[in-house]
């Protein structure tokens, strides 16, 4: 076995380090205010909500790819 398909791909490796900046320091300034109320939280609180989200579509994605990738060694 390879080391090369252990790593993940550049592309999740970039889209993960998106959704965690966006949670971080650059996206918290952006998001950083209490309105507009989304679905009765404020925007800060739904800002992280909807990023765990998307990190989580993202991981479910990548099970299924890595999962296509396992049955194709076979």
């Amino acid at each position: 076995m390879s080391y090369r398909k252990l790593l993940p791909s550049k592309g999740m490796l970039l889209y993960f380090s998106v959704c965690t900046l966006a949670m971080v320091w650059p996206g918290a300034l952006i998001a950083n205010r209490i309105d507009p109320m989304i679905m009765g939280l404020p925007f800060f609180f739904f800002w992280y909500v909807a990023w765990v989200f998307v990190m989580f579509i993202g991981l479910i994605i990548t099970y299924q790819q890595e999962g296509k990738e396992a049955e194709e060694d076979e």
